[in-house]
């Protein structure tokens, strides 16, 4: 073991050890507190807004631009966008038939629908298919390629996947079907053959946006397609789907993404579709107030769940129809569905978790079940990230394949990671953070051997420091509604520009109780001088006794709004009254 690696493993143990054994209360994370106090505000930025931007690396003449977050216009187009188009303007004018094929997840059904509601616009009815992921697994493949082809199909549009695809654009061109791919996919070192490759992660791609969600990239087709006159007429119910898919398919909300969301949310909340509005109206939401938390956590998981149950065929017609009372019809299903994943996904992590803690030592947590449902796997592995802070991996296993999903840790691009364990697995694809596979269940044992080692070595050998960064720390008499309204101005938040993490010393806290299904949640108040809110803490229900021994505590809180538009708190992370002291007397090396 190297002095640097026994340096920081020595650290992580001490200031554990420490919290352990002389408090009750026990952070879960080591708490990066900024150095940056006080900043000279830019004119019309809060003093708060500004140093958090700053303690994010945001240099005070690009905050305006930041906040603004406008959409930019012009620069190079993706690499094969032009000659995408133009197939598809030959094949519209010679009444070919087109199909448009998405993945099942929320960014595949949006983007499909994207590319469906151009093609309305322009007055033709295009085919929309997506595989089912029990039946066909993820991606392109031949049984559906051939049933295509013998419809009549001549053009194929792929949506959120393809990218990986080399044989089944083989066969596709084999079948005289003409295919373009849209992905946004980690490429791999061998682009599959076929007519177009619209991506802008591939090599050599000259457009400026490379973080897109897939329903990003469907959109900047759509938008060549109908040209800048036919765009305008769709643009309100496009930006509402790009939206939905940006947030839910967890890509970082900077640059054009961010403009993307916001103006896909002011659409959404003044004029939303058809099947939007019945899904928000079922799930509780109220219109005119949905933000991205709400896509993430409420309206993105409703949509996935069709595809992690079943078929996600209900999804895209709730995107695609007009009629009311069907919108209704299919919203009541797809909370149904909802109902049935979150059953399914407790029964998983629970089990996904005793495995796991058979290997503690492992880099890498890889785990494998006949029992394990393949659209459940992916949550599974979120959960065991943020057990361990190590990238896991869960595998529904059926027969003599297993079908995997991946987690990752901003240290480790798990894509690149299979990458290296190619020659084991069957197919592979994905993303820095996320990604799935097929493997050869007697292949297993070999293939957790080998990704166990690619994760320490990209790792240097030393294992990670679970972390919380903190933006800024404030007076507890700072936590006003009117501190939410300046925050706002953050928006939209999500990856790559998450919600502020604010350090508040020695709170009240009391009402403390367990919450959800589990009990697995802990809800309570705070007061800080004469306000008291509401807080959430999620997954530290084993905590209420010691909360409620502590009485007060120093903790990392976010702020946000209920359904009510009052003002709540999210509880990040806690510890007794001194924890920031010791977190900041006590360096991690980076």
């Amino acid at each position: 073991m190297s002095s640097t690696t026994a340096l920081m493993s020595t650290i992580v143990r001490t200031w554990h050890e420490k919290l352990v054994s002389d408090m009750t209360l026990t952070p879960l994370r080591r708490w990066l507190l900024p150095d940056i106090r006080s900043i000279d505000a830019p004119a019309g930025i809060a003093p708060l807004v500004a140093r958090i931007l700053a303690a994010r690396g945001c240099e005070a003449a690009e905050m305006a631009d930041f906040l603004a977050a406008r959409i930019a216009e012009g620069g190079p187009p993706m690499t094969d966008l032009d000659r995408a188009v133009s197939r598809l303007r030959r094949a519209l004018a010679a009444r070919e038939r087109i199909v448009i094929y998405g993945d099942y997840d929320v960014d595949g059904i949006t983007g499909s629908a994207i590319l469906v509601r151009a093609f309305r616009q322009i007055g033709i009815g295009v085919g929309a298919y997506i595989p089912d992921r029990y039946e066909e697994g993820y991606g392109l493949n031949a049984q559906a390629i051939r049933k295509l082809a013998a419809d009549g199909t001549r053009v194929i549009v792929s949506v959120d996947c393809g990218v990986t695809a080399v044989r089944e654009a083989e066969l596709a061109r084999e079948l005289g079907i003409d295919l373009i791919v849209t992905d946004h996919h980690h490429p791999p070192a061998e682009l599959p053959k076929a007519f177009a490759v619209v991506n802008p992660r591939r090599p050599g791609d000259p457009s400026l946006e490379k973080d897109l969600a897939g329903a990003g990239v469907a959109l900047m087709l759509a938008r060549s397609l109908l040209g800048e006159l036919g765009y305008a007429l769709r643009e309100d119910e496009l930006m509402q789907l790009v939206a939905l898919a940006t947030v839910a398919d967890v890509v970082p909300l900077v640059a054009a993404n961010r403009g993307l969301v916001r103006r896909g949310l002011a659409s959404l909340n003044r004029a939303p579709l058809v099947g939007v509005r019945a899904l928000a109206e079922r799930s509780g939401l109220k219109l005119g107030r949905i933000n991205a938390m709400d896509i993430g956590f409420v309206l993105g998981p409703r949509l996935n769940a069709a595809g992690r149950i079943a078929d996600a065929e209900e999804a895209l017609r709730l995107l695609l129809t007009e009629d009311a009372d069907e919108a209704k019809t299919l919203a009541d299903s797809l909370e149904a569905k909802n109902t049935e994943r979150q059953e399914l996904t407790r029964q998983v992590v629970k089990a996904a978790r005793e495995r796991a803690g058979e290997r503690p030592d492992a880099w890498a947590t890889v785990v494998a079940d006949e029992s394990w449902p393949a659209g459940i796997v992916g949550l599974a592995a979120s959960r065991l990230v943020e057990d361990y802070g190590r990238p896991a991996v869960v595998i529904a296993l059926s027969g003599d394949e297993g079908k995997g999903s991946c987690r990752s840790i901003a240290q480790v691009h798990i894509a690149e990671a299979l990458d290296e364990c190619d020659d084991l697995l069957i197919k592979h694809g994905g993303h820095a953070m996320a990604a799935g596979f097929s493997v050869a269940r007697d292949r297993l044992p070999a293939f957790a051997e080998r990704l166990d080692e690619v994760v320490r070595r990209r790792l240097g050998g030393a294992r990670p420091v679970p972390t919380l960064r903190v933006d800024a720390e404030i007076e507890p008499e700072a936590l006003t509604a009117r501190l939410a309204l300046e925050l706002a101005d953050l928006e939209p938040c999500g990856a790559g520009n998450a919600r502020p993490h604010l350090l508040v010393r020695n709170v009240r806290v009391y009402g403390i109780r367990q919450v959800g299904a589990d009990s697995d949640h802990l809800r309570c108040k705070i007061t800080v001088g004469r306000f008291t809110f509401d807080a959430m803490a999620f997954r530290r229900g084993d905590h209420v006794e010691a909360m409620t021994d502590a009485g007060f505590v120093d903790a990392v809180v976010t702020v946000g709004t209920g359904l009510r538009g009052f003002v709540e708190l999210e509880l990040r992370d806690f510890g007794p009254v001194g924890t920031a002291d010791r977190m900041r007397g006590e360096a991690v090396p980076a």
